[in-house]
């Protein structure tokens, strides 16, 4: 039986990378007329196959690589992204955010709903938002994750209202990293390289001006697993082929599989190649091992999360007198 990951497998790696190199190099060059790219290097997966691509069309002199950690970053991020720079030969500039952050009270905003669920949190504390899955009919709430300093975990409940807060302020880190990467762009006559892959696109799970912002998204057309297959090629760092993705924004380490999805990549893939491809439920079935309610509840929410996003893949709309 064929899996998922042989359904979407990028057939000619060799041949998709040299396409890809040279649509990078044809925006830059000769669309936005720019000398060369910068990109944020999260240490994650999606900004290494990004910045190795910029590599390979540009030539490593060209392409700058910027690290934007703050005080909740994972410490291994900043490890990852740099040992990419050395390995593919970019230069690299480290600018921390934290001031910036706390300029804007993102900290306070969110610690304030954190110590009025948990009076005795501390800074040796660390905590996430997790939604839960969503292969029933009905989506969970989410909720607040605490690790105390005795490593004891919490499971606090908040409100809806709380949650939009917490989530909102966590948006400003994306917010800010676009705009240090704006900066560089601009002082130094480069474009910015988006890092959006087809999963977080089509559902919307990426930052409006915030991670959202760019002027080219090399991997907008490849799905999740497709982006580890080129990971693969390009000889990323096993380190970074091997952790789990994670939007690093919470001090408590959680995985976009927990905070976006609540369902595998691969799941997640399926259910949107399902959709382009009119795959029946029968066949998503087999390819999934899910039950057929589970199958129709995952597309419903896929067919909401993609109607609810639309606006964040279109340019502002302006009244038409």
């Amino acid at each position: 039986m064929e899996s998922i990951d042989e359904l979407i497998k990028i057939v000619n790696l060799e041949k998709t990378v040299s396409k890809m190199c040279d649509f990078i190099k044809s925006e830059i060059t000769n669309r936005f007329q720019r000398s060369g790219a910068v990109i944020g290097l999260s240490g994650g997966i999606d900004s290494a196959v990004s910045a190795a691509l910029c590599t390979k069309a540009l030539g490593s002199g060209n392409v700058l690589g910027l690290i934007l950690p703050e005080k909740e970053s994972d410490s291994s991020s900043q490890i990852h992204a740099e040992k990419l720079a050395k390995q593919l030969k970019i230069k690299s500039e480290t600018v921390d955010i934290t001031s910036i952050l706390d300029s804007f009270g993102v900290y306070r905003y969110k610690e304030e709903i954190i110590k009025s669920k948990f009076p005795r949190f501390n800074h040796n504390c660390k905590y996430r938002v997790v939604v839960p899955p969503k292969l029933k009919s009905v989506i969970g709430i989410p909720f607040l994750e605490l690790l105390d300093e005795k490593n004891n975990l919490h499971k606090l409940k908040i409100s809806s209202s709380e949650f939009l807060t917490l989530t909102a302020a966590t948006s400003i880190k994306h917010r800010i990293r676009m705009t240090m990467l704006y900066f560089y762009g601009e002082k130094n006559n480069r474009c910015i390289i988006g890092t959006t892959n087809k999963s977080e696109y089509v559902q919307g799970y990426f930052v409006k001006y915030g991670d959202g912002g760019s002027d080219i998204e090399p991997l907008v057309n490849l799905y999740k697993l497709q982006v580890y297959q080129l990971g693969n090629f390009l000889k990323v760092p096993r380190e970074i082929l091997d952790k789990d993705a994670s939007p690093d924004v919470w001090s408590f380490s959680t995985t976009d599989e927990e905070f976006f999805y609540s369902v595998p990549y691969s799941v997640v893939d399926l259910m949107i190649y399902a959709e382009e491809n009119n795959l029946t439920t029968t066949r998503i079935q087999q390819l999934s091992k899910l039950s057929q309610e589970e199958v129709e509840s995952l597309l419903k929410i896929h067919r909401q999360k993609q109607t609810k996003s639309q606006h964040m893949r279109e340019t502002p709309h302006g009244w038409i007198p």
